[in-house]
């Protein structure tokens, strides 16, 4: 009597065991991993977004926006990757004929937005740049302002643990007839971005310096003065020239802004 009900135990054991086995591996089969992308992959998307595919579109939570009509004239279509010690991101750069369509773009390895800038002009260059041991995204844009002045503008993005976000912009370069004027960055650190001014030509403004701190409240690093941009700002304003193309005059093209759609 006792053998059969130890027979009989160990019989409902092993039952038990391999019930419990069978229902794990089932719960582990539904299990579903987030979907991991790759440069490649989100170059494809890009693509067809900008073919009106608004299933790929969505996926790039609507990076394109499809009026007006002229949205697909792109001259660059750029995707690259920048690896942190917590994730890979993924950025997109869009070059469009019609600068309103410019973006700057950024994801994680998931696909999920962190920040889309709409406010690029012009010709869109980038690099990815180490300065005090923090990771920055530099978008370079070159464009002219009154058919004659060439303006480059730059941005840095800073990347760090809990995300990307315009911590710096200034323009760096400015040419008129006659003269051109520079403004090199001199240091990066975590306190402070410095840089020097220069002219081809004696101006007002050549052999200046100005520092930008950082300002922990903002994450952005501010000059109290400004000085080039102020400069650039009275140089355009009294630049006296009688326009023949086209001036763009959207707000979203100039404005100094970022769009962030999630961190």
């Amino acid at each position: 009597m006792i053998s059969s009900l130890k027979k009989f135990l160990m019989k409902l054991l092993i039952a038990i065991i391999l019930l419990f086995t069978f229902y794990g591996c089932k719960q582990r089969e539904y299990i579903t991993q987030p979907e991991k992308f790759s440069s490649d992959a989100i170059k494809t998307l890009v693509g067809q977004a900008i073919d009106s595919n608004l299933t790929a579109n969505n996926k790039l939570s609507n990076l394109i926006d499809y009026l007006p009509a002229d949205t697909n004239n792109y001259n660059s279509i750029v995707v690259d990757s920048l690896v942190t010690a917590k994730d890979t991101l993924y950025f997109v750069i869009l070059e469009n004929e019609s600068p309103v369509h410019n973006r700057f773009a950024v994801y994680n390895s998931a696909l999920t937005p962190l920040l889309r800038d709409k406010s690029l002009n012009g010709n869109i260059f980038y690099k990815t740049i180490k300065a005090s041991g923090k990771d920055f995204i530099e978008i370079d844009e070159s464009y002219l302002s009154k058919d004659a002045l060439l303006l480059n503008r730059i941005s840095l993005y800073s990347v760090d643990s809990s995300g990307i976000a315009l911590s710096f912009r200034t323009h760096t370069r400015f040419s008129k007839p006659g003269n051109d004027f520079f403004q090199n960055l001199v240091e990066i650190s975590d306190a402070l971005i410095s840089t020097s001014i220069n002219s081809s030509k004696r101006s007002v403004i050549n052999k200046k310096t100005d520092n930008f701190i950082f300002d922990s409240s903002t994450g952005k690093y501010l000059s109290s003065q400004n000085l080039f941009d102020e400069f650039i700002k009275k140089e355009i304003e009294s630049f006296d020239h009688k326009l023949i193309k086209e001036q763009i005059i959207d707000t979203t093209v100039v404005k100094d802004e970022t769009i962030i759609d999630a961190k």
